[in-house]
């Protein structure tokens, strides 16, 4: 059984190394002898590990998974060993099965969106939700660095990706609510944060989900996705924001660095849903972050980022009774 350490977020790479090499060797022992993919393998020996049991009926195979789970049921993870872990296994997999990659989004993502989200809310416990949560990094990444009780719940329409985000969340003990079915048809929530990337997206189906999701979104509330500078140029852009305005405020983007991504430069895009308590901001929300390996110029642009949230009013969402 995985044992955890809790109340601590710190990474031990030999840990995520230790962690890894169990996901690989037991996906690949499943992929010769079960004849699974290696990310079915890989969804396979997360069930294992939280069963600490396993079921096949090659006696020497069952022996030599279990051994594998017996070689890190001492080691206490933090959540942020076991997300890493879990990502370089899936990308191993996404290599061996031709998939792209463009579905896991980068982790340092993640954590400047915990970045965004502490300046956003004081609200202490969030509903969070992703309408195309791919194998869940994004919103495991942005949960495993909030200082916040957290919900999470996704949605994808790729049954490969689906099992993937249920495997790592149950991995993460954020729960199983994790949905297979198209994005457009989900509805029947109420999500104080929506968080998604719209990598993978065509540009036309970004503008119908980003309106779908003013049915999920609570009022005051914040969409904060990635997409494609692309979407800004687009010809019906105008038609968007004209349909959009009276529901959803533009209050910012924060251009990525271009070396995070092979082909499109992409932004943070933020939307606020206009509630009762909706204060505009009196100027937008920009930024263009560096290469995040460059610690000066990371220092500056962050703290021209906080001098922004000091100085400008806008609605922290807050919880109800405040």
């Amino acid at each position: 059984m995985l044992k955890y350490l809790h109340g601590d977020n710190m990474v031990n790479q030999e840990h995520v190394e230790k962690l890894y090499d169990c996901f690989d060797q037991s996906a690949t022992l499943l992929y010769e002898k079960e004849h699974l993919t290696f990310l079915d393998g890989l969804v396979k020996t997360c069930e294992n590990i939280l069963a600490n049991s396993v079921e096949v009926e090659d006696e020497v195979l069952r022996t030599d998974l279990l051994k594998l789970i017996n070689e890190i049921s001492e080691i206490e993870f933090s959540k942020e060993e076991i997300r890493k872990a879990f990502q370089y296994a899936c990308l191993k997999g996404m290599k061996h099965q031709n998939i792209s990659n463009q579905m896991i989004t980068p982790e340092s993502i993640g954590f400047f969106f915990s970045y965004l989200v502490e300046k956003l809310y004081l609200k202490k416990t969030l509903l969070i939700f992703d309408p195309l949560i791919g194998v869940g990094n994004l919103i495991t990444s942005l949960a495993n660095n909030l200082n916040k009780e957290v919900n999470l719940v996704g949605v994808d329409n790729d049954f490969d990706f689906y099992k993937l985000a249920q495997a790592l969340l149950g991995m993460l003990e954020y729960g199983d609510k994790i949905f297979y079915q198209d994005t457009l048809t989900f509805k029947n929530i109420k999500a104080d944060l929506i968080v998604t990337d719209f990598s993978a997206i065509e540009q036309n189906n970004i503008y119908e989900i980003i309106k779908h999701q003013d049915t999920i979104l609570n009022e005051d509330a914040f969409l904060i996705s990635v997409i494609d500078n692309s979407f800004f140029d687009n010809e019906n852009i105008t038609n968007f924001i004209n349909e959009v305005k009276n529901s959803m405020h533009f209050f910012g983007m924060i251009i990525l660095p271009k070396v995070l991504f092979k082909n499109n430069q992409k932004s943070i895009f933020i939307l606020q849903k206009i509630g009762k308590d909706f204060i505009k901001p009196s100027k937008f929300l920009f930024a263009e972050l560096p290469d995040l390996n460059n610690k000066s110029e990371m220092t500056r642009v962050i703290d021209q980022l906080n001098n922004w949230f000091e100085k400008i009013d806008f609605y922290r969402v807050r919880e109800n009774n405040e």
